[in-house]
């Protein structure tokens, strides 16, 4: 076979009397990369040191219940690495009763195995009963394999490309049962598992700190801003005595929604001012200028994807050739911009940072650049707010079937003026969310590097 010169080949040689064919004969599966831990006598398979179970669905003509008190954990529940406790349905006592056999338990270790294969998450809380999905096994450890240690293994770049080697299916993936006990990991002493241990609860207890922080951040700001007691629900029919419409205006439905004319009588009750004046740009981005260039000759390109409510999601860049974006220069993103998605999913606004300066951002998206003094957490707080979405949502038009806003609207919205020493804490507070998210994933990243390392020095 010949080795691998570089990390993530999508090309390679193999001699035909190296591939047993009668196991698999496809490329992906004898990769140099994805077979490396069968080189190592250290490696064994996870069933010698865990029991591997599946999930079960809801029985036949059964639901959600809101008055359930069983959660039940769906594996889009857990696709980013951690459960999302808040978001985790319930079922009911008899659904219960009927798929009891089917629980999970804290310390349990989650995978994700139809669909998005993959997804891994550790159950970190106590719960009296909890059920699971069929798209998703529970890995239990025995005492000779801690389960945090196994989290970061099989989050770890080795354990990712085992999942694509045993991954089976075409149209819907599956990574069966038998293949997961055939999962090779490598056991160091109780001592090494440990400090991996420490390190992921370490970033756990961060991502906790960052939530409560944004939570206490956003509830502020909803008192300030008179939304805590206005209630979120949009209307699919309604109707309006004639004299309620400005036929001039607007005359479709959404525009005259309760809950939009409730939070515009809320707003009139605060000094406002246009964004326009708080901002010394507020432009459209650019149109490609180029293919997809691969990372090592581009420059990041931030599409709709990136962007969602004061977060930048960039596990999926786009790049543009570095040598076609001198015409689009003026595109260049600045720290401290704010971004807003202008079509499909609207109005969601992101603060840019250090490391995003010289980016270039699409058409489909709007720029602000605050004046000095003018805080960019603050302006990207608003708008994703109750406060900025209605001016947003009920001014939206529809292009084709895609909603959409536009440069007049951003310029437009109405900005809150509030005592400065209440925005400053609010701003602070978002701020402080921000960081020690970061901080969480760079030790989630440690503890994965870490069981790399192990491997690398076998």
């Amino acid at each position: 076979m010949v080795e691998a010169q570089t990390k993530n080949q999508s090309i390679f040689w193999l001699w035909s009397d190296e591939i047993d064919f009668q196991k698999r004969g496809d490329a992906i599966y004898w990769s140099p990369e994805l077979v490396i831990l069968e080189k190592y006598k250290n490696s064994i398979p996870l069933k010698q040191v865990a029991a591997i179970k599946g999930g079960k669905r809801l029985p036949l003509g059964e639901n959600f219940s809101d008055d359930g008190d069983v959660p039940y954990i769906r594996t889009r529940d857990f696709t980013s690495g951690y459960i999302d406790y808040p978001e985790l349905k319930k079922i009911s006592e008899k659904v219960f009763n009927a798929i009891r056999s089917y629980q999970i338990h804290k310390n349990d270790v989650l995978i994700s195995i139809v669909g998005t294969i993959g997804a891994i998450a550790i159950l970190d809380k106590q719960f009296e009963r909890c059920n699971f999905t069929e798209n998703a096994a529970k890995i239990v450890c025995s005492n000779k394999l801690n389960p945090y240690y196994l989290y970061a293994f099989l989050l770890s770049q080795i354990g990712q490309q085992q999942f694509r080697r045993l991954t089976v299916g075409g149209v819907q993936p599956k990574l069966p049962l038998y293949a997961v006990e055939e999962i090779k990991i490598l056991l160091p002493d109780k001592q090494t598992q440990q400090k991996v241990e420490q390190i992921v609860k370490e970033a756990f207890r961060l991502k906790k700190e960052a939530e409560a922080d944004y939570q206490k951040c956003q509830q502020i700001l909803d008192d300030t801003l008179g939304l805590s007691g206005i209630k979120k629900t949009l209307q699919t029919a309604f109707w309006r005595w004639s004299d309620e419409i400005n036929i001039i205006a607007r005359i479709d439905p959404n525009y005259y929604q309760s809950y939009f004319q409730e939070l515009k009588a809320s707003r009139k009750k605060l000094k406002t001012v246009k964004l326009e004046t708080l901002a010394s740009l507020i432009d459209y981005g650019t149109v490609p200028t180029s293919p997809d260039a691969p990372p090592e000759f581009g420059t990041p390109y931030l599409t709709g994807k990136n962007i969602q409510p004061n977060d930048l999601v960039l596990d999926k860049l786009d790049y543009l050739y570095t040598d076609t974006t001198e015409a689009i220069k003026n595109k260049a993103i600045k720290a401290d911009d704010v971004v807003i998605t202008q079509m499909g999913t609207v109005g969601n606004a992101a603060v840019m940072g250090k490391r995003q300066e010289g980016w270039f951002f699409g058409s489909f998206l709007i720029r602000i650049r605050p004046k000095k003094g003018i805080s960019p957490e603050w302006l990207a707080l608003v708008i994703n707010s109750d406060f900025g979405k209605q001016q947003i949502q009920q001014a939206m038009t529809t292009a084709s079937v895609r909603t959409n806003t536009d440069l007049p609207t951003v310029k437009g919205l109405e900005m809150p003026t509030i005592d400065k020493k209440k925005e400053t804490q609010i701003a602070n507070l978002y701020v402080q969310s921000r960081d020690k998210k970061v901080l969480s994933k760079q030790k989630l990243q440690e503890a994965k590097d870490f069981v790399e390392n192990l491997i690398e020095n076998k």
